[in-house]
This record gives C-alpha cells, structure tokens and sequence, in this order.
C-alpha cells in the first residue's frame, strides 16, 4: 500500500473513531473564559477584547466555583483539564485565588497569556496555585514586527515572560503559539530559529481566522499559496529529527496530503463533543471562539451539567451544516464543515475551507 493509500484509509478509520466520539459526548476539556478585560488591544483578536472593557456582568468568584465543584460530582476532575483564557486572564484579580481552589478540587489547569503582566510575583502566584501548562503568544520575529500588531513593547513582555517561566521550571509544558499573517508569512524560519534560541520545546503555529477585529483586517488572511508554504514549512520541520516540535493549529481540515504531517493527529473539530467553555458572563457553549449564536444557556440559570447533557445538539450531529458547498464535498463525512467557530450562517459554509485554498495552490487534497 502506497503512502497516499494508506493515508486515505486511516482517514477513512479516524472517521469512523469521530463519528463514535459524537455519538458518546464526554467532557475532557473546559475552557473558562476568565474575563474579556486585557491590557491590549490586538489588530486580530478573534473576541474583540481591549482595554478597559465592562466587567459588570463577568462572574464572581464564587460563582466559579461552584459550577466547577457541580462538575466535579460527576466527573473525575483528575479527567477534565482546565485552559484559562480571555481576554488576559493575568487582569483579573482573583486568578489565582480561583485556580488554587480549582486545583485543590482536583483539576489540572493552565493558561494562555499576552505575557505583559508576568512578573516574579506572577509566576511565584501560578506555582502556588498549581498551574501546569502556559501557552505565550509571539507573533513576530522582533519588536517591530510582533508589536505593530500587538501593541509597543508587548514583544519585549512576551519574551520576558518566557524566560522567567523558563527559569522557574515547574511547568510541564511552555508552549508558544504564533500566529501568521500576510505581513509575518515570511518569518517562518527566522521564527523558528528564535524558538530554539528561547529554549522552546513546543511551537504552535496558527494562521489568522476572520473572526472579530480579524474579520475587519482582509489584508491579514493568508493566500492559498500562503497557506501551503506555512504547510511545507511545518511538515519538513517535523519530517527530521528536530530540536523543537512544530505543529499546526488544529482549526480546519487540510486534505489527504497534510493531516497527520503537520500535527501529531487527524483534524477532528470536538467543540461542545470533548470541548466545553465557560463564558465570562456565564454563556456555555463549545469552544470559545464560537460565535455567541452557539451560546447554549448559561450557569446562572441552568447547571452546566443540565447544558452539556442535554444541548449541544448542533454540535453533536453536523449533518446540518452539509449545505451549499459543502453539500457537494466528498470529505465532508471527515471534514462536517470545517470547525465550528469558522462556519457563516450568512453564506451556509465555512468562513475557511483550508481543503479549497490548498487544492487552489496546488496541493494534492
């Protein structure tokens, strides 16, 4: 059996594996939303967060807490991991006060930040608290390309940040995650070299999703000769020993010839199937990035674990979103129309079909 069959075929299997999966929904990862506050304002960010946004309907601590210990009765919260995010989450006062107790009921956490807030005091607060994974987004090679995006200084912060986490050494995983852009396309390499030169272990790379201030930004989304060049860039580096991991963002279905080479499995979109978020204001939906359409109620009216069990319909059987294009798709059985905080209810498909703009450049999908 040739490469290229033997690809099709454990597609073939993995879809059979997905399809069991959302037919026997268990939560694995929870997402909590910390706050929609951040102490900057990025030209991509898909939640439209910025400074000094109203925290008046976020909830309090207490409130937290209790939807976690009302999951942790029935579910092993050893089981379920917790990613923190935002906005920044570091804005929030009582981060880590929150997570102590989280961690205390069992859960294992981490979280994604900006870095600018991360001082001693910080990372000295998130060992305390328990904390095990940080993910810290670098988006440019050097401060002039990072900070026109993300605000001035901000690539200084973030580098800073990773060395002070570095130096501690509690974490179990430090991970980057860059995200690129038409401006960034061609700081693949050098980005890669600064990795190494910051000691990363773990490299995420992501391309831009037209969702909120991105949405508004066309100069930021890739090309499909773009997209494939981030592609090949990705699978040569995993294809040889190497002194870091590279992968891509698990956002979309890439076609026979990249998935698996590119990240370590198949595309599968688990929002509201094994994913779950925690809204700031107490929404409960899939992944975070969903649109607030796909909101399926909220932990001050109902109990989480009365939302998960019994909604998340849409998310669960996607026959639905097999519709224009994607009605005539033969991947679609894999695919079911791409993930879901990048599907239009406007134009019925995919915002992105990464299959699409591969097979435009030239891939073999």
């Amino acid at each position: 059996m040739n490469r290229v069959a033997k690809k099709r075929f454990n597609l073939w299997a993995w879809r059979h594996f997905v399809d069991f999966e959302f037919a026997h929904p268990r939560l694995t990862y929870l997402f909590w939303e910390a706050t929609l506050d951040c102490n900057m304002a990025c030209r991509h960010c898909g939640s439209d967060c910025r400074r000094s946004t109203d925290i008046s309907t976020e909830l309090k601590a207490d409130e937290v807490l209790r939807v976690f210990s009302e999951i942790a009765r029935t579910h092993n919260p050893r089981r379920v991991f917790v990613a923190v995010t935002g906005g920044e989450p570091l804005v929030r006062p009582d981060l880590f006060d929150v997570m102590a107790q989280v961690r205390r009921m069992g859960y294992p956490w981490g979280m994604v930040s900006n870095g600018w807030a991360v001082d001693d005091r910080v990372v000295d607060q998130a060992r305390r608290s328990g904390m095990r994974t940080l993910v810290i987004s670098l988006d440019g090679v050097n401060a002039e390309s990072h900070d026109w995006l993300r605000g001035r200084g901000s690539f200084d912060r973030a580098v800073d940040a990773i060395g002070r986490f570095r130096r501690a050494g509690f974490l179990r995983n430090l991970q980057v995650t860059s995200t690129f852009h038409r401006r960034n396309i061609d700081e693949l390499e050098p980005m890669y070299r600064l990795m190494i030169d910051l000691g990363i272990a773990d490299w995420r790379v992501v391309s831009v999703f037209p969702n909120g201030r991105a949405a508004r930004q066309a100069d930021f989304l890739l090309e499909p000769s773009e997209l494939r060049k981030m592609m090949d860039f990705i699978a040569e580096k995993r294809s040889r020993p190497r002194p870091i991991k590279v992968s891509y963002g698990d956002e979309g279905y890439l076609g026979c010839q990249y998935e698996r080479d590119v990240r370590d499995f198949f595309y599968a979109c688990f929002s509201g199937v094994r994913i779950a978020s925690i809204l700031a204001d107490g929404g409960v939906t899939g992944c975070p990035n969903n649109p607030r359409t796909l909101v399926q109620g909220n932990v001050r009216d109902r109990s989480f674990m009365d939302i998960w069990t019994n909604e998340f319909g849409k998310f669960r059987d996607r026959r639905w979103m097999r519709q224009g294009d994607c009605a005539r798709c033969r991947d679609f059985a894999i695919c079911k129309g791409n993930s879901m905080h990048l599907w239009d209810t406007e134009k019925s498909g995919p915002k992105v079909c990464h299959v699409r703009m591969l097979k435009d450049a030239g891939a073999r999908v």
